[in-house]
């Protein structure tokens, strides 16, 4: 199989945003509601690739807390981590550059806000490489996603899935990859490698770069 679409998350998988992102979430809910740091960074992690306020909202009700403005959680989060200034993992740019002088049309799936995501791949200059970016901020990031990425090249959604693979380093990754029956790579620089496989991973790699020695995308 010759792979001709590639969709990729951000967080974690491109940029070395993880740690940042789980520190921030856990301040907010120990600072707001007296959660548990442990609770709360075990879930963030396992759960990496879910929206923001799916995350908030779970950890409340684990926790038998009842808030209806999480909206402000969110908006907290990210004016929070969009201060601060992050690095993209090692051949991060080599293995998308290879993918795109190959004419693999890169797609972008995150939990993240479209704006944000588009802002750090600018500032990585990276953004050039990918036709789509799509955020959780309009449309959840999940089966819709793929479902764009299918539109925006004019096949069925089956069609498009036989012919993409999907790089993340979360466990949601490689459940939305496995719906549509996507080739699914796991990279284990969030979770540990038996987590991502037993999501559903068809293969995985401890970094991003190491994609580059899969005979699949060579």
């Amino acid at each position: 199989m010759e792979y001709k679409y590639g969709i990729f998350d951000l967080d974690g998988t491109i940029v070395d945003s993880m740690p940042t992102y789980t520190k921030v979430f856990f301040e907010i809910l120990s600072e707001k509601f007296k959660i548990d740091i442990k609770n709360s960074s075990e879930y963030y992690l396992e759960s990496a690739g879910t929206p923001i306020e799916i995350q908030f909202q779970q950890v409340l009700e684990n926790n038998n807390i009842s808030f209806e403005n999480i909206p402000e959680l969110v908006d907290e989060f990210f004016e929070t981590v969009n201060s601060e200034k992050f690095l993209i993992f090692e051949r991060s740019r080599t293995i998308i550059e290879y993918l795109y002088n190959k004419n693999v049309l890169l797609f972008i799936s995150t939990g993240s806000t479209t704006e944000c995501s588009k802002e750090r791949l600018v500032k990585s200059d990276l953004l050039k490489y990918f036709s789509v970016i799509l955020g959780s901020n309009k449309i959840t990031k999940g089966p819709e996603h793929i479902k764009g990425f299918a539109k925006f090249v004019n096949l069925p959604t089956e069609e498009f899935a036989r012919r993409s693979f999907y790089c993340g380093d979360g466990i949601r990754d490689m459940e939305i990859a496995k719906m549509f029956g996507i080739y699914a790579i796991g990279i284990a620089q969030t979770m540990e490698k038996g987590n991502l496989l037993e999501a559903g991973a068809d293969v995985v790699v401890d970094k991003i770069g190491d994609v580059l020695k899969l005979n699949a995308l060579k």
